[in-house]
Order: C-alpha cells, then structure tokens, then sequence
C-alpha cells in the first residue's frame, strides 16, 4: 500500500487531459498526476520518480516536482504567506506546505526562512510542517556514525556558528572556531560528523578530521611557500585571524601542519617565518 508523504518510483501508464496516471512499481497502485505538478511529457511505461500526497478532496496525488523534504525529514523553507490559523511555507512543489499555528514555536512572519520539520497525522495522512522541533531531536534514531562523511545545509547563523541540517535527517552544528570560507544559509556541504550528542544533536566540521586534514594541510602550506618564493612571514606566534587570511585554516591545524613538516625537514622555522629547506 503506498504511504502518503513518501517518493515513489512509477510507470506512466496513461494520459488525460487534465494529467497523467501512473503506476506505482512494487504495489501497481495507479495514481493521478496533475499537470501542474509535472513539467515534461512523458512516453508510455517511462519510469519517474514521484512524491505521493493527498489532495484537498483527500485523494492520493502525484507530483514529479520533489518537494524539499519529505515526511520525517527537515529542510529551510520560506514562509509564504500568514493566516489566524497558521502559515504556508514555499515546500519546492505546487502545493504549499501549512504550519498551523499550534505548531510554530514563534510566530512566523512573510519572508522569513525557518527551520521545518516535515510530519504527518497517523488519523488523516494530512501532512503539516512544525518548527517545535525539541521532541523530534530528542527521539532521533541515528544511521551516522562519528568520522562519517554527510551532507549538511546551515540553517541559521547564532553566537556559537551555524545550526545546520544534516542528511535531510538531523539537526546539529558547526563552529565559528571550524569555519574558515564563506557560509551561505541554503546551501549544502560536505562534512564529517565529529560528535553525537546525548541531547540528539549532532557536532559536524567542514574540515576533514585527523590526519587526512593534516596531509591536506601540509600540500597547502607548501604550495603557498613555493608562490612566495619559499618564506612566508606566518608561524606558530602568528595570529589565528592572519593564518586564517592566508591559508584558510586553524591555528591548531597550521601549527601541527608545520610540525610535520619541520620534522620532515621540508621546512625551516624561525622567529620571522617558515621557509623551504634548500633540499
């Protein structure tokens, strides 16, 4: 039986003026597909994959158009528009996404982007979106692991860095102290899971951790040295902010970087610099 609030692989088996049918693949359960919610033609029996939901009549739809996150996922969203009884958020498809009111942890103003969490009523299949999002995170059932790679999207900025979505699944954070380009909220990343809190929360870094970040380091340090003619004036006394300026990294990691290579005898370090040996 298919579930509302999920994505389907399907087979176009029929078109209508208004649309088309489609042919769930594993249960054969055909649904209707709006034009609105499709933007190609299609041949007979081609595979698409579609979001199933139900319409304002209650009955099963369609859409090729995928919309941010699905049920049980999050994603930023745009609020649309404001009613006494809740908002609608922009949700990437032609049906907009309602959070009643009861659901929004503050109000939501036209134009503001929040952090949605997508969930469904067991009794109706109605979805709704909340940004009450603390029993959610609690309850997290995690499939990550510390050191694994994933895809984050920062949500938004705060004192401590960016909260950000992580896998479509998870919320956690990176640090300023981490963060050495520029974030754009919206966006995704890769990065690594550095930490899974007891709380549900998730610590992540852009960089990539251990040594492989430290070989990476090294390759940088080095390419900078050869462009400069073989000194840079950066050591370790040098101030987090200049060696962020110049090589987008730490202190910490600039500074066990040029460790190795010292001990490596690429390098020389003085009170003045680092330089590349004659060798």
């Amino acid at each position: 039986m298919i579930e509302v609030g999920k994505l389907y692989k399907a087979k176009v088996v029929e078109a209508s003026t208004n649309g088309f049918f489609v042919q769930e693949v594993e249960t054969k359960e055909k649904v209707f597909m709006p034009n609105r919610m499709t933007d190609g033609e299609f041949n007979k029996d081609e595979l698409i994959e579609v979001f199933i939901y139900k319409d304002t009549k209650g009955q099963l739809t369609a859409s090729e158009d995928l919309p941010f996150a699905i049920v049980g996922e999050y994603a930023r969203m745009r609020v649309k528009e404001v009613q006494d009884f809740g908002a609608f958020f922009h949700w990437g498809i032609d049906k907009d996404l309602l959070v009643p009111g009861n659901q929004q942890k503050i109000k939501v103003n036209p134009g503001e982007y929040h952090l949605v969490r997508v969930c469904i009523e067991d009794r109706t299949d109605r979805i709704y979106g909340t940004t009450k999002l603390g029993r959610w995170i609690e309850s997290s059932e995690f499939d990550i692991e510390e050191k694994d790679k994933v895809y984050i999207t920062p949500v938004q900025e705060t004192d401590l860095g960016y909260r950000v979505i992580i896998n479509k699944k998870f919320i956690g954070m990176i640090y300023h102290s981490e963060i050495f380009k520029t974030i754009i909220p919206g966006n995704e990343y890769e990065a690594v899971v550095k930490k899974i809190r007891e709380d549900g929360l998730v610590d992540c870094a852009l960089q990539i951790q251990g040594i492989k970040n430290l070989d990476a380091a090294t390759v940088t340090i080095m390419q900078m040295l050869k462009k400069r003619g073989g000194f840079s004036p950066l050591h370790d006394k040098s101030s987090p902010e200049e060696i962020q300026r110049s090589l987008a990294m730490s202190k910490k990691t600039f500074k066990s970087a040029i460790g190795m290579l010292y001990k490596r005898k690429k390098i020389i370090i003085s009170e003045d610099g680092i330089k590349l040996t004659k060798k």
